[in-house]
């Protein structure tokens, strides 16, 4: 399920925006709230609108291999008692042009830097433009400066970003058919594997069990047979 900006942990991106201009017409946009006393707040309630057009959904493994990176499996993996799913991004793309035909979107790995450029950006609004055409010009820019580019203190997560532009709802995308593979955690009780083999029993789906040796992860393909667990290493 895809998320709102606002509800991301990056204080650049859940915190409250404010965009000024010269020419954006805020009384247009708020006609029952803006004056001069509420200008600045005009500027935030913009930001809001803008922010609100974004639906993100944050992967791991843009340059690594993703499953194991130590630091993801400690904060979003319940401290390795998760899982970790792994997607083939051409069947992803496939399942959003198939069930959202004409929603636009975009993958794209983070960029990270040491100094953020256009921290502060500005609209740019065209008077000849109807103000959906102009929003839209915005978020386009907007999705090349601000939310594919990440501060350096990030780059461990090796994020790369499946964003909606101009879509204001969760979106709940089908990824079976793009789901390759499964891992599981080292803190997940064994009990659990049984459950977890069921569920995609027939799916080609591989399944692979967490191991933690010689100080890195390593993955071992998880297989059952006549009531028998089987390892190999991957």
């Amino acid at each position: 399920m895809s998320n709102s900006l606002a509800l991301m942990n990056d204080p650049r991106e859940s915190h409250p925006w404010g965009f000024g201009s010269t020419n954006l017409p805020y009384e247009k946009l708020f006609p029952d709230y803006y004056t001069n006393e509420t200008h600045i707040d005009c500027q935030f309630k913009f930001g809001q609108m803008v922010k609100d057009r974004f639906q993100v959904i944050c992967f791991s493994g843009a340059k690594h291999h993703g499953w194991d990176n130590e630091m993801m499996w400690a904060h979003y993996a319940d401290r390795q008692r998760g899982i970790c799913l792994e997607f083939d991004e051409a069947a992803l793309r496939a399942s959003i042009n198939s069930n959202f035909p004409g929603i636009r979107f975009e993958i794209q790995d983070v960029n990270y830097e040491q100094k953020i450029k256009n921290r502060e950006a500005w609209v740019e609004w065209n008077g000849r433009l109807s103000h959906e055409e102009n929003l839209q010009n915005f978020l386009e820019v907007l999705s090349r400066q601000v939310t594919f580019n990440k501060s350096h203190f990030w780059e461990k997560e090796d994020e790369k970003r499946l964003l909606f532009l101009n879509h204001s709802d969760h979106l709940f995308i089908p990824v079976l058919g793009a789901l390759k593979a499964i891992h599981i955690g080292l803190g997940i009780p064994k009990p659990e594997h049984d459950q977890i083999f069921d569920a995609i029993s027939g799916k080609k789906i591989k399944l692979y069990v967490m191991i933690y040796q010689h100080n890195r992860y390593e993955r071992w393909t998880l297989t059952k047979k006549d009531r028998k667990w089987g390892t190999s290493k991957d």
